[in-house]
Parts: structure tokens; sequence; C-alpha cells
């Protein structure tokens, strides 16, 4: 149903998913991108970066195809390209949370172009059930790199607990030898760590930035704290770890959660009727007008 194409986060995962639902996916190279859309016409170009959005708009300008652009993580210098290129001229931009929306529509695209798919997590592997890294008798507390020094300022408040940060390798059994999972990032547009800890069954505390803001439900599948104050997130982790009913509570909700909607199989499906909508959906002149909401991915 779709070519995609260029690296992304997630540009492994989705188009197997996307094969497994019956669509066929093909990867196909910026320098050869319009020769090859004119060999093997898609139903849509689904670009995964900035570059690749430009080289798909130029490579489909003289056809029908509409052009699906992902994009996560903004920057001021991004903003500018998607209001003046590829926000007005895609049929169809898709950001992994709320602020990321918000965002956009801040820098001129209308919010009636913008859909909301989150990042996915492999229920399968990321799962309560399964072996369990070796631990010693004291709490852990698994933190992201990004925000590590502020977890480490607060766990001088947490005697009894050790800090891991594990950095890219976050495997399962680790996550499951967790008493919590801390992501108190300054941004974080995808909340990977936070998705995987909750398909363990892990609590999160988390500051609600980013997606981290969508993923993680204050008071049901973790806790949110104030941005840079390690004194509050200490008292909230000793809380925590003090109260194991309430852990458990949280992880049960968070796994829950997570199965619902964040699960591989449900964001291929969503994409798949994005893509369906933008086939039918051609890329319009920008109007002077109000436009309506599009709550899709929410």
């Amino acid at each position: 149903m779709s070519a995609e194409y260029a690296r992304h986060p997630h540009a492994d995962e989705l188009p197997r998913r996307l094969t497994a639902l019956g669509h066929e996916v093909t990867r196909y190279a910026h320098s050869t991108l319009e020769r090859d859309l004119a060999t093997d016409r898609p139903d849509v170009v689904h670009a995964h970066s900035w570059l690749s959005g430009l080289a798909a708009l130029s490579a489909v300008q003289h056809t029908d195809i509409p052009v699906v652009q992902t994009c996560d993580g903004l920057d001021p210098a991004e903003h500018r390209l998607v209001k003046r290129v590829v926000g007005h001229t895609a049929a169809r931009i898709v950001v992994a949370c709320q602020d990321d929306a918000a965002e956009l529509v801040s820098s001129g695209v209308r919010r009636s172009r913008i859909s909301v798919v989150p990042a996915g997590v492999d229920t399968t592997v990321f799962n309560p059930e399964g072996p369990v890294a070796w631990r010693s008798e004291r709490y852990r507390v698994i933190a992201a790199d990004d925000g590590a020094d502020l977890v480490g300022a607060a766990m001088s408040g947490v005697p009894s607990a050790e800090l891991v940060v594990p950095g890219d390798r976050v495997t399962p059994e680790l996550l499951r030898s967790a008493d919590a999972v801390v992501c108190v990032p300054k941004r974080d547009s995808l909340g990977r760590l936070a998705l995987a800890a909750m398909a363990c069954g892990v609590p999160v505390v988390a500051q609600p930035v980013g997606a981290l803001a969508d993923v993680v439900v204050d008071g049901v599948t973790g806790v949110h704290v104030p941005t840079r104050q390690p004194r509050f997130l200490a008292q909230v982790l000793r809380n925590l770890l003090a109260d194991p009913v309430r852990r458990c509570t949280l992880g049960v909700a968070g796994r829950d959660r997570v199965e619902c909607r964040y699960s591989w199989d449900r964001v291929a499906a969503e994409m798949v009727r994005i893509y369906a909508r933008s086939g039918a959906e051609r890329a319009v002149p920008l109007p002077t007008g109000g436009d309506a909401t599009d709550h899709s991915g929410q």
C-alpha cells in the first residue's frame, strides 16, 4: 500500500508490521526515487525525515501520489522548513505526541493536516513475565541518559535504592528487575523507555514533557513530577518505593494502557488508516479561514 524510505526510530518495525497486515512496502533511495516511482507506482510515499520529505515532494510533483511525512523532535529550524514547504504540501503530517502537534500548529501548519500516532512497543518482548536481571536487595531505579544528572542528584535523598542508567542497553530482563523507572528529559517526542517499562509492568515517574505527557497518566500508570526539582523527585521516589501495593497497581495499569494504545499492531493499523485517508485527500493551497480539528491518533 505504501512506499517507505529513509531512516527513522521506527523505520524498521513499521514496515514489518504493515507487511504482516498484507501491505506491500518498498524502500527507495533518494537518488533514484523519481525513476523508481515511475516504474513501480505506490499508493503513498511515507517519508521519515525532512530530507526524505523534500525528496519525496520533488519526485511526486507531476503525479497525484500523496506524501505522508513523519516528524519527531522538532527544533526551530525544522519548524521553518515545515511551514514553508512540507507542512503546506504533504497530504498528511504525522507526529508522535500532542506537544509536537501543538508546535507545528504554532509554526503555521493547519491542525486538520496533522495526525498523532504514538511510538509503539513490542508487547510480546516487553512484558511482565520472563527472566529477571540479577539485583541486590536494595530497591532499583532505572533512568534514561537524558536527565540522569537530575535523577542522580535526587538519589542522594533515597539511600535505600540503587540507580541504573542502561543507555541503549535496555532489556526486558533489566526492566523487570526495577522497582521504578524515571524519565525526566528536557524533551522526549517518543517516550520509548517509559513505554517499555510500562509494558513490563513497572511504574514510571516522569516529567510531563513531549510524549511523556501523553504516555504516563499521573496517578494511574505513574507519577508526574515538576521540571528540574530533585528534592521533589526524591520524595516521590521514597513514597513510591515504600508502597509495594501502589507500585503494583500502577504497573498493572501501565501494562493495560500499553496493550490498548501502544502496541505495534495498533500503531500499524492507525498508519494504514492515515494512508487510506491521504489517498483521497490531495494537498491543497493553504486557506485563509479556520479549519476543523483532526483528532486522529489521540
